[in-house]
């Protein structure tokens, strides 16, 4: 986040004069930039959103005129597009293990894609879903992401062709692979690895009669949290140049960002509640915390956000641990927060890039509540959003 980004959103923060904290400041303009922007990065792929980042039906209708549709992972996502009218068509099922009655109510209200990648998924298909088209989960690496996923799912090469020409006897229509890389990925090789993998596996099942018609690239790809990153343009040039190189022609390729979509279209308002110095360390209350919809931290425990104050810059900095109002100690945001050494009770803390996993996370654990969006009705540099 440049300096400027930090006037910008104190600008818009004073602006909206919004009194009660916690909250999340959304700019819907920015997730639409983010798709028009992989839009011309990766000409060729379509974008299907995972609302399972950001499930706020006003940024959905803000990217969905964009976008050719949605990764779902539960019937609940489901029944939530369809109530705000997105086509169960435009839907991919890609949670590779289903509860079996949400395949069931899903298939019957439309959807007609659905991931797996194992023998009690082939069996629940076959029985809920039994003309859908399928697409298997493969396994390949994910190293250098932030999240990683390869340990619950993906189904290992060795068993790939097995699977698929099993799932094909049972009268499934096998017609796509797919992978995920892990969130926040952070190594551009790891796609070009995928796709090569992917090859492999397309030559394979045509030798036992499966042609492959797509591949879903899943999510994984990078937002700005403040630290070093490929950017996007790279990472697009290394996707482009496996595509070319591993995929035949006439294979569709499909993604599923969401984080690198939403992550950065937010900023959560929180204010100091207390300042304690304890066990050798000066700790921030605040009153947001993890379970409120800060989970990431306790994820991943040098999961770091960008937070900015309204406090000189250039003034004396200090660590400082962050800790949410509940009375549970996990609700710890981090330990190691370098910011100005004058932070008070009653001071707001600025907490960027809170547009993905944030909310989707929130509980009212304790009884504080989840805290509410407000948006920004016009671009941050001046030009309206609709």
């Amino acid at each position: 986040m440049t300096e400027r980004d930090k006037k910008d959103w104190l600008a818009q923060i004073k602006k909206q004069n919004i009194k009660n904290t916690p909250y999340i400041l959304t700019d819907l303009s920015y997730a639409r930039e983010r798709v028009e922007n992989l839009k011309s990065l990766l000409p060729e792929v379509g974008i299907y959103y995972a609302v399972k980042s950001n499930t706020d039906s006003a940024i959905i209708k803000e990217i969905d005129s964009l976008i050719e549709g949605y990764d779902v992972a539960s019937q609940g996502e489901v029944d939530a597009l369809l109530k705000i009218g997105v086509n169960p068509k435009r839907l991919l099922y890609s949670n590779p293990v289903k509860i079996p009655s949400h395949i069931k109510t899903s298939y019957e209200r439309g959807v007609n894609y659905f991931a797996f990648d194992s023998f009690d998924e082939i069996k629940k298909l076959a029985a809920y879903a039994p003309d859908a088209t399928a697409y298997i989960r493969i396994q390949v690496s994910d190293y250098g992401s932030k999240f990683p996923l390869s340990k619950k799912f993906g189904l290992p090469a060795a068993h790939v062709a097995d699977y698929a020409a099993t799932a094909r006897d049972m009268g499934i229509k096998v017609k796509g692979l797919a992978f995920h890389v892990g969130s926040q990925s952070e190594n551009p090789k790891i796609w070009a690895n995928a796709f090569s993998v992917c090859g492999e596996h397309i030559k394979r099942l045509r030798e036992i009669g499966i042609n492959i018609e797509f591949i879903d690239m899943g999510g994984g790809l990078p937002a700005d949290y403040g630290q070093p990153i490929p950017s996007i343009r790279q990472i697009a040039r290394t996707i482009n140049s496996a595509i070319k190189k591993h995929v035949p022609k006439g294979i569709r390729v499909i993604s599923e960002p969401g984080r690198h979509i939403t992550a950065n279209s937010s900023v959560l308002v929180a204010s100091i509640i207390a300042r304690e110095h304890r066990s050798g360390a000066d700790w921030l209350y605040l009153d947001m915390g993890v379970f409120q919809g800060l989970m990431e931290p306790l994820e991943t425990p040098s999961w770091k956000y960008p937070i900015f104050t309204e406090k000189n810059t250039r003034g004396y900095k200090k660590e400082f641990v962050l800790t949410g109002p509940t009375c549970d100690a996990f609700d710890t945001i981090g330990s190691d927060y370098l910011l100005p050494a004058d932070l008070d009770m009653g001071d707001k803390l600025y907490i960027a890039a809170t547009g993905a996993y944030s909310t989707v996370y929130g509980s009212n654990f304790n009884g504080f509540p989840i805290p509410p969006i407000h948006y920004i009705n016009q671009k941050r540099h001046g030009q309206a959003t609709h």
